[in-house]
């Protein structure tokens, strides 16, 4: 299966800014995010002209960050493989993790059967045009993705259409990796690992009110960063617990996590910064933020300001009762240009705003997808990320 809509962030998350604001116009930006990993990538945006002038600039990856080490985590897990590579209050309050009688809040058969019927609609939501594809998204999306794959699927004129996928040779196949514990309370969860051509592996958070088959939708999704692996769940039919609020027996609450990840990677960067494993992807982020400030210097300033969608987060606890944290940010690359300098737009940003030149600002927003690993008191190690997706979803200036 292919899933190639989103732009891929991996290594390269924000080459979609930085091509839109460096000055390559109409630019690819498709590259290997690592040595010996395969990776499609759909094209970059189209450069952001400065002062009618073409500057280019690229952005750099490095493999690891500032007190990153090399190890992975171990991957295993009942009887699923599991990967190759693969509005928030803070109160203190916290759930069971464990309890005498357990089970899932699904049964494997159902969570199997939802997971095959949403990934499908999620490959037909990038097949076709007008209706069909509405349909599509709406019957396997909801929340940040769904806007994400829509403003996507508004960007094709620029970035392409993704790839035709005949789903009778190529039938989905997702895996199941952890199904939520019956805890009484709601959304019940569904993690699915899914693997298309390229081989680099995708995570879908699948999510339903009431646990039928018909009401799962995907609520979060991320492709695995190279060098990754997922570590056990419990058993599907034993389930695995969900943290819903507080912080439990966690070294830190999963939204206090990814607030200070949006910190993290924001421009300029603050001079105390988290000592995360982030696999390339944090200083991907920083150095391609410095190159686009280069490129405008003298004509326009750059800030990045990251916050978290707080009503995104969803925390699963592994065997070993460490966390898997999955929410999603949203980055405003913000250009605010100096008097008698102008900006050019490019085409992927009059996609959402058609203005030939902006005189006083341009801002890009962008979605990132993030999933994190958190210790526990119990197991210790680096935070580190897991997966990670982004999707210019607006633009705007004046």
């Amino acid at each position: 299966m292919k899933i190639s809509r989103m732009t891929l962030a991996a290594t390269l998350s924000s080459a979609l800014v930085l091509a839109a604001c460096s000055g390559d116009e109409g630019g690819d930006g498709a590259t290997d995010p690592a040595a010996g990993s395969e990776a499609a990538t759909s094209s970059a945006d189209p450069a952001m002209q400065t002062g009618g002038t073409t500057d280019t600039g690229s952005a750099t990856s490095d493999t690891a960050d500032a007190g990153d080490d090399t190890g992975a985590t171990t991957a295993a897990g009942d009887d699923a493989a599991t990967t190759s590579e693969a509005g928030a209050d803070d109160d203190d309050s916290t759930v069971a993790m464990t309890t005498d009688e357990t089970s899932g809040a699904v049964t494997l058969e159902v969570a199997e059967e939802a997971a095959e019927q949403v990934l499908t609609a999620r490959v037909e939501a990038d097949q076709g045009d007008g209706e069909d594809v509405q349909e599509a998204q709406e019957a396997s999306m909801v929340g940040t993705v769904l806007t994400a794959h829509q403003a996507a699927d508004r960007l094709e004129g620029v970035s392409g259409e993704p790839a035709e996928v005949d789903l009778e040779e190529n039938p989905v196949e997702p895996n199941v990796l952890a199904v939520s514990r019956e805890d009484g309370e709601e959304p019940v969860l569904v993690l699915v690992q899914t693997v298309p051509e390229d081989g680099v592996p995708w995570l879908h958070l699948l999510s339903s009110d009431s646990g039928d088959v018909d009401d799962f939708r995907i609520g979060w999704e991320a492709r695995m960063l190279p060098g990754t692996e997922v570590p056990s769940f419990d058993s599907r039919s034993t389930g695995s617990p969900v943290l819903r609020s507080g912080q439990g027996d966690l070294t830190m609450e999963p939204r206090a996590l990814l607030r200070s990840l949006a910190a993290y990677t924001a421009y300029p960067q603050p001079e105390d910064v988290p000592d995360y494993r982030t696999h390339g992807y944090a200083p991907s982020v920083r150095y391609a933020a410095e190159d686009q400030a280069e490129a405008v210097d003298g004509q326009a300033t750059l800030e990045e300001k990251n916050w978290l969608v707080s009503d995104d987060t969803r925390t699963l606890l592994f065997e070993d009762g460490s966390a898997f944290v999955m929410g999603s940010l949203l980055r405003d690359t913000r250009f605010t240009v100096n008097s008698g300098s102008e900006l050019t737009p490019p085409d992927a940003f009059r996609v959402f705003q058609d203005s030939e030149v902006l005189t006083e600002q341009a801002t890009l927003r962008t979605s990132v997808f993030v999933g994190m690993r958190l210790p526990s008191e119990d197991v210790g190690f680096k935070p580190e990320m897991i997966a990670v997706q982004e999707q210019l979803v607006d633009a705007w200036g004046e």
